[in-house]
């Protein structure tokens, strides 16, 4: 597990953002959704629907989450062939967690956020 601020340079990181970091690899998923709480957006009625709901591809996921979105609090989990394989959590819109037993989407989030770490150890 990898944690890593959500705000960087007075700017939001949002979840499209992170989809579209999973590259290729990433499109493969199909997505679970909780939305707890988000900011509002002309999509977030669509974004709610979906929470809870059937598991949805990542473009689906994509088209939902435009990039000036912020998601408070909400976890999406992310499934190949129906196995878990990603989770993305966004806590209090200070933080995004992600839980992944894939390394090579691990690594990529790890390279575009080097100061990801994880919770037990201090950020670099």
């Amino acid at each position: 597990m990898i944690t890593f601020a959500a705000w960087r340079d007075g700017r939001y990181v949002p979840l499209a953002e992170l989809l579209v970091c999973l590259g290729d690899r990433g499109l493969a998923l199909t997505w679970q959704l909780w939305i707890e709480e988000a900011t509002a957006h002309p999509r977030l009625a669509d974004l709610f629907a979906a929470s809870g709901g059937p598991a949805i591809g990542t473009l689906e996921l994509l088209a939902l989450t435009a990039p000036d979105l912020q998601v408070i609090d909400g976890r999406f989990l992310g499934c190949l062939d129906g196995v878990p394989t990603i989770e993305l959590t966004a806590f209090d819109s200070t933080s995004w967690d992600v839980e992944c037993t894939d390394e090579r989407l691990l690594s990529r989030l790890r390279r575009r956020y080097p100061d990801a770490h994880s919770p037990s150890a201090l950020p670099p």
